[in-house]
């Protein structure tokens, strides 16, 4: 019995009636990719050898070597006319589709989508508003599928390609487009974000559109079309307050995850945030003001996880933080350069000795800080 399922009895004969089955099945394969193999060699570019590609890959996708083998073929048949460009090219849409829901995490298939694509949009036949639409169904069965979104991330440049094509001679409304676009995706990794927190590639895709989205406003006279979304666009500093506030959420929900707290890193150091904070006149807190702010919540949330544990053991990722927090004060207050070796005081050993102790599999990048080899600023 397994999962309530009362699991069927196979009897001696049955299993060696599969087994024999099997036998023949493994026989054919190998038969037919040694076969496959020898015409990639010798070159042989013909609908029966494409067709054979297309028995190999439905049975196992991830032949790599087999799929490159399919594309020369293609390329070869395309420029002979043997196959119509369009039609072959959709039919392995449709295959690539088939496999994408048996195997959503497998590179060569996802990279034989893209090759297909590519190849549609020479002759501007490559529907991106289609896939954009069939990527948005596969993340709402896997959110957290970076192969999706990095797929996601090639459709909506060449969405913006077509925009600035179709607007080339209009800037300002090439621009325009470009901006909803961006918009449209920053609100699309909110939304993923809300309904998972731990959803690293949807906080990544922000990372990337953050930046664009507050030049592309910037450069507006008009702002009135976009009144939704410019007050949280209104300086490097109002977005960072604004996710900051997300973020700290998604740390007392689950301290654990490790998403939450690389975009925590993201938000304090990079350098789009850093320098609006160091250079801005307007009255608002200074980037060592928002280092304090980030330490003192991090210390108190270290504290409530050792209250929740019977060891009183600390969170490994606050600790983290807590000392890549406290070295970026200190370079602060430096100026901006200081040694590795004076970030090292006793404190700050002292929590990277404990770090040891609950994270002992990453023993010797700690000890590795403790020497001043690596930097003990980067918390991945």
């Amino acid at each position: 019995m397994q999962h309530g399922i009362k699991r069927e009895k196979i009897t001696e004969v049955a299993k060696k009636a599969k087994a024999e089955r099997d036998k023949t099945k493994i026989e054919n394969y190998r038969n037919l990719t040694i076969d496959i193999l020898q015409e990639k060699d010798n070159k042989i570019y013909t609908k029966d050898t494409l067709n054979k590609t297309t028995t190999v890959l439905l049975l196992n996708p991830e032949f790599y070597t087999v799929w490159n083998y399919r594309r020369e073929i293609l390329l070869d048949l395309f420029s002979k006319n043997i196959l119509k460009k369009k039609e072959a090219l959709e039919d392995d849409l449709k295959i690539v589709m088939s496999q994408l829901k048996r195997l959503p995490k497998c590179y060569w298939v996802w990279n034989h989508r893209i090759w297909c694509l590519n190849q549609l949009q020479t002759t501007n036949e490559a529907n991106w508003d289609v896939e954009l639409a069939i990527v948005s169904k596969l993340l709402e069965m896997d959110s957290r599928n970076f192969h999706g979104w990095q797929y996601r991330r090639f459709l909506v440049e060449n969405i913006q390609k077509k925009s600035a094509r179709e607007y080339n001679t209009q800037p300002n409304l090439e621009q325009l487009a470009q901006l909803k676009i961006n918009i449209k995706e920053f609100e699309y990794t909110t939304s993923k974000i809300n309904k998972n927190i731990s959803n690293f590639s949807a906080w990544h895709n922000r990372t990337k559109l953050i930046p664009k989205i507050y030049s592309g406003l910037k450069e507006l006279d008009n702002k009135e079309e976009f009144s939704d979304v410019s007050h949280l666009f209104q300086s490097p500093y109002s977005i960072m307050v604004h996710d900051l506030e997300l973020i700290k959420t998604g740390m007392y929900m689950d301290p654990e995850d490790t998403s939450v707290w690389l975009y925590l890193y993201w938000l304090i150091t990079d350098k789009f945030f850093v320098d609006d904070l160091r250079n801005s006149t307007n009255e608002k807190a200074s980037y060592k003001d928002i280092l304090h702010e980030q330490l003192k919540l991090i210390e108190e949330l270290n504290e409530l996880e050792k209250d929740d544990n019977v060891q009183g053991l600390d969170n490994c990722w606050c600790l983290k933080s807590i000392i890549s927090i406290k070295g970026l004060i200190k370079r602060e207050e430096a100026g901006g350069s200081i040694s590795r070796g004076t970030l090292l005081d006793e404190d700050t050993r002292i929590l990277i000795n404990k770090l040891i102790e609950i994270d002992p599999l990453r023993k010797g990048r700690y000890l590795d800080q403790l020497k001043g080899v690596s930097s003990i600023i980067s918390v991945a």
